[in-house]
């Protein structure tokens, strides 16, 4: 186990895609049943993922550890640059990813999404909600407090909010990356105000190590307190809960994703857009080869 973590750690930190391997041996006829309720599970239409996880959990019990493997995971060509443009476009982008965390910071390095020269990158890892609670309002109170010695001499700065400080953080450059078990206690009713503060206040946000059910409710965050009009875009089964959430839904099928396999080949959607939050919002008109 320590020999393989250490490993995956090094994998990761270089921006490869990891994948561990186990093994145990199972019972025909346990199998058999197994399958026929997974089978089951797959189909229901209320709390199917709730359901698979306990299958999956059950017999994801007892495996041998056999190694990690690794492989390159390319960026494909112009992500850098598109990313540049929608940026200068004023578009929001946050990353909803499955990776680890070390991956998820290489490749937001690799696409320019974090650089060096960002006066902090603020890493939520907390495994309490205390722990979480603590490490987002540090990170509020630090935006905030260098915001106010930006507006030095404004009486007013002493009660500065999220939305007062939105112009003067463009000048200081932060990112926000936080971990899946973390987002679980961020997205709690009394904590997901912080944690939409602070996502606001940053230039990049990265999401890692979340769940399908994680990246909707990310959505569904933005779109409850956000006049904003949300995109989603997805190229594997675990966005499709993300995809359905936003506002337009883009599903892309090819080399790069597994969308086609579960039966997604190119699933556009759109919902009506309440009228507030198209005040001010730019248009982005994709135009996929189908």
């Amino acid at each position: 186990m320590h020999t393989t973590s250490e490993h995956l750690s090094e994998f990761a930190g270089e921006g490869l895609r990891t994948l561990a391997l186990a093994y145990k041996d199972v019972d025909e006829d346990y199998f058999a049943v197994w399958t026929k309720r997974l089978l089951f599970a797959s189909t229901v239409i209320e709390n199917r993922e709730d359901q698979l996880a306990v299958l999956f959990e059950e017999i994801e019990q007892g495996l041998k550890l056999l190694g990690a493997t690794a492989i390159e995971d390319k960026l494909q060509e112009g992500v850098p640059e598109t990313i540049a443009c929608l940026n200068r476009a004023n578009i929001k982008i946050w990353v909803l990813t499955g990776d680890k965390l070390e991956t998820a910071m290489n490749i937001g390095y690799s696409c320019n999404m974090l650089r060096d020269e960002m006066n902090e990158v603020f890493i939520i890892s907390g495994y309490t909600l205390l722990e979480v609670q603590q490490q987002l309002r540090s990170a509020k109170e630090h935006i905030l407090g260098v915001s106010r010695v930006i507006s030095a001499g404004d009486v007013q700065t002493k009660d500065m909010t999220a939305d007062d400080v939105f112009e003067e953080t463009l000048i200081a450059e932060y990112a926000l990356v936080i971990n899946g078990h973390s987002l679980t206690h961020a997205l709690e009713p009394q904590l997901e105000h912080v944690l939409l503060d602070v996502a606001c206040l940053c230039k990049t946000v990265i999401c890692c190590r979340v769940t399908p059910m994680q990246k909707a409710q990310v959505v569904e965050l933005v779109k409850r307190h956000k006049k904003a009009v949300t995109l989603a875009i997805g190229d594997g089964a675990n966005d499709v809960s993300m995809i359905k959430t936003a506002h337009i839904g883009v599903g892309i099928s090819g080399q790069e994703g597994d969308a086609g396999s579960s039966g997604i080949r190119l699933l556009l959607r759109s919902v009506s857009v309440p009228a507030a939050a198209l005040a001010g919002a730019r248009t982005l008109v994709l135009l996929p080869h189908v």
